[in-house]
């Protein structure tokens, strides 16, 4: 007789971890380790089947300590097991029930942590869901995204935006049904709480990522600056692991540790002059695609790979050969940002490089220098860099109404001249496209 609780002959089904019955506390009998087993149930045959196989198909090419890993999957014809590596601790959602609402700090932490997790999978071609019942509190102190797999693509940012909320507040935010939490087969976690987003410190952030206006949300550079600046601790206090800021999305691992140039509106020196060659485009209507600025020459030539990965209005292009030393890859980003006109665009431009000023030095194992004005590209420009376990150079230029940060860099070793002239050249380029408008 078959054993209703042995899947595939080898997995034996424990106990249920979620009321709907989908998530299994279980066992690998073949190779005596604990798993936990997630139901997937399968859309009909067509486009929506396809691409949720293929999300699975890359998800088991994930490896990142804050996402779980896909050991194996079992499939029936309307169905599919995950089987997921067992992590001891409780979701966002069991912890604030349980414990009631975080801090400001402690939410800007776990937000941060699940950035750097949906930027690795976006490296590896996956979105996750992170939402407050896939966001799970180790034991061991990791911030871990449980979502493998959704039934419908994950608008992961916006579910960050509900996971903060969830994290200070206690309760889901009231912002209609796109923010409800869904398990791994598509059910609603639960209905959102009513009342008033409040959420304290985080609250400017936690709207604009919960807006249903695309004017008002954030690109993945400014929630990572909003968040850090919640959680950035004094020079003084104990060392702690590297931050993965701005171009830490780039590197879906996090290794060189990003620039963290703020912003603020503090006046800064007048902006060097632009070439003679440069001709200012007037405004621009619409953000452009910033997987579109460079072509495949161009990239190849920076030694990054052609493939990109779009998120959060960044586009990211990884090392062009990844079985190559750590010391020879490099990593690419760009980030456009538009605003309604030149005179917002050169205030938000002056207070960056104000505040990279006041970010420069040496803290925690990471230097950064101080912003340089750069001339000959765009309408005004900057350039700095940071020097950690590897070594990344950022050139932020305005371009009329439009910012572009252009980041790059080598995963590890010595700072290069190289490293600094291609992040110009690329930036450029990107300019020269600009001007011309396509």
């Amino acid at each position: 007789m078959t054993d209703p609780h042995l899947l595939a002959g080898r997995y034996r089904l424990l106990e249920r971890r979620d009321r709907t019955g989908t998530t299994w506390r279980s066992r690998d009998e073949l190779l005596n380790r604990d798993v936990t087993i997630s139901e997937i149930r399968l859309p009909p045959p067509g486009p929506h089947r396809d691409w949720l196989l293929g999300q699975i198909r890359a998800a088991s090419g994930l490896r990142h300590p804050d996402i779980a890993t896909l050991h194996d999957v079992v499939s029936a014809p309307d169905r599919m097991w995950l089987v997921l590596e067992t992590i001891e601790g409780r979701s966002l959602i069991q912890t604030v029930r349980s414990d009631g609402p975080l801090s400001a700090e402690r939410a800007a932490e776990i937000g941060l942590r699940v950035l750097d997790a949906l930027a690795a999978a976006h490296e590896g071609g996956v979105r996750l869901a992170a939402a407050p019942e896939t966001v799970l509190l180790a034991s061991d102190g990791r911030v871990v995204l449980t979502g493998i797999a959704s039934s419908a693509p994950a608008d992961d940012l916006r579910d960050l935006g509900a996971t903060l909320f969830t994290a200070v507040e206690g309760r889901m935010p009231e912002t209609g049904p796109q923010t409800v939490p869904r398990m791994g087969d598509g059910t609603p976690l639960a209905a959102p709480a009513a009342g008033p987003a409040g959420a304290g410190p985080l609250a400017p952030l936690v709207e604009s990522l919960l807006s249903a206006d695309p004017a008002h949300q954030l690109d993945a550079t400014s929630i990572r600056l909003s968040l850090e600046s919640l959680t950035r601790k004094p020079r003084s206090s104990r060392p702690r692991p590297v931050v993965v800021t701005v171009a830490a999305v780039v590197a879906a691992l996090a290794v060189t540790g990003g620039v963290m140039w703020g912003v603020s509106g503090d006046p800064t020196p007048a902006p060097a002059s632009p070439s003679a060659s440069y001709v200012d485009p007037g405004p621009f209507s619409k953000s452009p695609q910033p997987c579109e600025l460079l072509t495949a020459e161009q990239l190849a030539r920076l030694g990054v790979r052609a493939k990109s990965n779009d998120w959060g209005g960044m586009c990211i292009w990884g090392a062009a050969d990844s079985s190559e030393p750590r010391s020879l890859q490099r990593q690419l980003s760009v980030t456009p940002k538009l605003y309604r006109g030149a005179a917002e665009a050169a205030r938000v431009f002056a207070g960056r490089f104000a505040g990279g000023t006041r970010s420069a030095g040496t803290a925690d194992g990471r230097t950064q220098t101080a912003p340089r004005k750069v001339g000959g590209l765009g309408n005004e420009a900057f350039a700095g860099e940071v020097t950690s376990v590897g070594y990344s150079s950022t050139v932020v230029v305005r371009v009329n109404n439009l910012i572009v940060e252009v980041q790059y860099q080598q995963l590890a070793g010595e700072p290069q001249e190289k490293i600094r002239q291609d992040a110009l050249m690329a930036a450029g380029w990107i300019v020269g496209k600009l001007t011309r408008k396509g």
